[in-house]
C-alpha cells in the first residue's frame, strides 16, 4: 500500500522545485490553491482545472490533483467556486503550476514538448510571469516532415502553413502563443518556423507576409507534456504512484 505524505510535505518541494516566489501573474496562478485536508498516497496531473479532470482524479483516488491550469475567476466566472467545492467534497487538494512550470528549465511545457518532437533545444525566449516561457532550436528533415511529427505524436488535428523555403530551427510556445511580437523574436533568434497551440488572424497573416513557417497544434496538446513530467518526478520523489487525467473536452 502506498505511503501516507503529507500534504505540506509535497508542497514545501514543489515551490522549491519549481520556485515560484519568481513568478508574478497578478492573481494566485502558481502554488497550493485548494487544501482539502488530506494526506497523500496518490498523485493525478491534468492541464485543467476542468469537472473532468477533477472527477477522473477521484476516481483514480488521487488526493492531490497538480494542474497547469488553475481555476480562475477571469476565466470559470462562478464555476471556480463551484469546483473548488467539488474538489474539497472529493478530498482532492489542487496544485497549480502556471508560469512557474511554462518556465522551468526542466519540466516547462517547450522544452517537453521540443524533447517529444525531436528538436534540440538550443536556448530560452519569450518573456512571461518572470521567467522565459519559450523554446528555440534546432531539427533535420523537411516541415512537410517535421509537421507529420507533430501530427503522429500529438494525436490530434493541426493546422500548417508553409511560408518559407529554409527549414530547420523552430521557435515553440505551447499553448496561447498568437502574439506577433513571439513570431518576430523567434525570427530575430534565426528560427524559420513557428509552432504554437492556438492563433489568430493575425498570426497567420503576420506569419505569412514575413515567410515564417506556422504550425498551430491545439492549446491543450501542446501543453500535456510538462504536467506529466512535473508529477512523475514528485511521483519518484516521494514513492507514490500517479496518473494523467486526459481531458477529452479540451483536445480539440
Amino acid at each position: 500500500m502506498p505511503s501516507e505524505i503529507p500534504l505540506t510535505r509535497i508542497v514545501k518541494h514543489l515551490d522549491n522545485l519549481l520556485e515560484i516566489s519568481k513568478y508574478d501573474e497578478g492573481v494566485p496562478s502558481n502554488g497550493l490553491m485548494v487544501d482539502a485536508g488530506r494526506p497523500v498516497s496518490r498523485l493525478a496531473a491534468a492541464v485543467n482545472t476542468s469537472f473532468e479532470s477533477i472527477d477522473g482524479a477521484a476516481a483514480a483516488g488521487a488526493q492531490l490533483l497538480l494542474v497547469h491550469h488553475t481555476t480562475w475567476e477571469s476565466i470559470d466566472r462562478d464555476l471556480k467556486e463551484k469546483k473548488e467545492e467539488a474538489l474539497r467534497a472529493r478530498g482532492v487538494s489542487l496544485y497549480g503550476a502556471h508560469a512557474a512550470l511554462d518556465c522551468s528549465a526542466e519540466f516547462s511545457n517547450a522544452v517537453t514538448l521540443a524533447a517529444a518532437l525531436g528538436v534540440e533545444v538550443e536556448g530560452r525566449f519569450v518573456e512571461y510571469g518572470g521567467g522565459l516561457a519559450g523554446a528555440y532550436g534546432s531539427v533535420s528533415g523537411t516541415f512537410e516532415g517535421f509537421v507529420d511529427r507533430v501530427r503522429e505524436v500529438l494525436g490530434v488535428r493541426i493546422d500548417a502553413w508553409k511560408n518559407s523555403d529554409r527549414f530547420g530551427r523552430i521557435g515553440i510556445v505551447p499553448g496561447g502563443g498568437p502574439w506577433t511580437s513571439y513570431v518576430a523574436e523567434a525570427q530575430g533568434l534565426g528560427c524559420d518556423t513557428y509552432l504554437t497551440g492556438e492563433g489568430t488572424m493575425y498570426t497567420k497573416l503576420f506569419a505569412r507576409e514575413t515567410g515564417m513557417n506556422l504550425i498551430l497544434a491545439t492549446h491543450y496538446s501542446t501543453e500535456t507534456y510538462g504536467v506529466q513530467a512535473l508529477t512523475a518526478s514528485v511521483a519518484k520523489e516521494f514513492d507514490l504512484p500517479w496518473e494523467f487525467v486526459r481531458e477529452d473536452a479540451a483536445v480539440g
